[in-house]
């Protein structure tokens, strides 16, 4: 176990495209066969921000540490006053991202006279002096995506300084943690992880009960109930019992879908749903075979098995 400090920096110039996007990345070479623990991570921006000239539209960037290049992808850089920087980097909470931050500025008004700047970063500054995230690829990467004017001229100085915990590791380890790195940077384009539900609804999809109070009501059967469903008893009939079919449609209605609030089971029939907890296999499995196989004997009366 070894802890090596990495202090490196990306710089130079780069001309941002005819729609104002560019794209710079560095590669830093690390041992082979180890897994590497971040246990703290600093970046700064040597030049102390990005441009806010006057006359400038609206500048944004984002620098990523990972083990792999970070790709462009469908997510985008929303701000106030509808301002929007397309075809971001992936989120922060990606499992490719051991660093990320975000910085941008925009105008608040048309006379670009108060421009608005704000920079955000992951993990935290409090987190980031922490043990963090470990990774098994060799390599680690600085890459910074940029957006502004088109042909716009950027003057890049950054600094990284990351404290990494190297642990010597097996092959078999090691293989995995980097095959799973490298599927990590190039499968998904675009995040939607959220379950949207209309307000109103909620309780009943979240904690169905809390809203109704006390315990979700039952379906109660009586004695006589529960023969006249499986074992038909009256006055003028002895024991005569129900059919295959009749018990399946029974287990079927008691198994209806119910609101939050109502009993499970079927309260027009009176069938609640624990009647089906006397169930027995071959009731509802499906037919019964008219003619079974015969039974065939050995001259000493042993079963024989074929």
């Amino acid at each position: 176990m070894a802890v090596n400090e990495i202090r490196d920096t990306i710089q130079g110039d780069i001309i941002l495209t005819a729609e104002g996007v560019g794209y710079m990345t560095r590669c830093l070479n690390l041992k082979e066969g180890y897994r590497n623990e971040i246990l703290s991570v600093d970046v700064t921006n040597d030049n102390a921000g990005i441009n806010t000239a006057f006359g400038i539209p609206e500048q944004a960037y984002q620098l990523y540490v990972s083990p792999y290049p970070i790709i462009n992808t469908e997510e985008n850089i929303n701000l106030n006053d509808g301002v929007i920087f397309t075809n971001a980097g992936p989120l922060a909470g990606d499992e490719q991202v051991l660093y990320k931050e975000t910085c941008a500025t925009y105008y608040s008004n048309e006379s670009q006279q108060f421009p608005f700047q704000f920079k955000e970063q992951f993990p935290s500054a409090q987190l980031a002096a922490t043990p963090t995230t470990k990774w098994y690829s060799p390599h680690v990467y600085i890459t910074v995506l940029y957006w502004g004017a088109p042909d716009q001229l950027v003057n890049t100085k950054f600094s990284l300084f990351m404290r990494v915990n190297q642990i010597k590791s097996s092959g078999t380890t090691v293989s995995m943690g980097q095959y799973k790195e490298f599927l990590d940077s190039q499968c998904r384009l675009l995040t939607d992880t959220a379950v949207v539900y209309d307000p109103a609804d909620v309780a009943g999809y979240v904690f169905p009960m809390w809203r109704h109070g006390g315990i979700r009501p039952e379906l109660m059967i009586s004695g006589t109930t529960a023969l006249r469903y499986y074992n038909r008893v009256a006055s003028n009939a002895n024991q005569e019992m129900t059919t295959r079919a009749a018990l399946q449609t029974a287990y079927t209605d008691a198994t209806t879908m119910v609101g939050f609030d109502s009993a499970f089971g079927d309260a027009a029939l009176n069938l609640p749903e624990w009647i089906t907890l006397m169930d027995v296999g071959g009731i509802t499995a499906g037919a019964i075979r008219q003619y079974p196989p015969p039974l065939k004997f050995a001259d000493n009366g042993n079963t024989l098995m074929f």
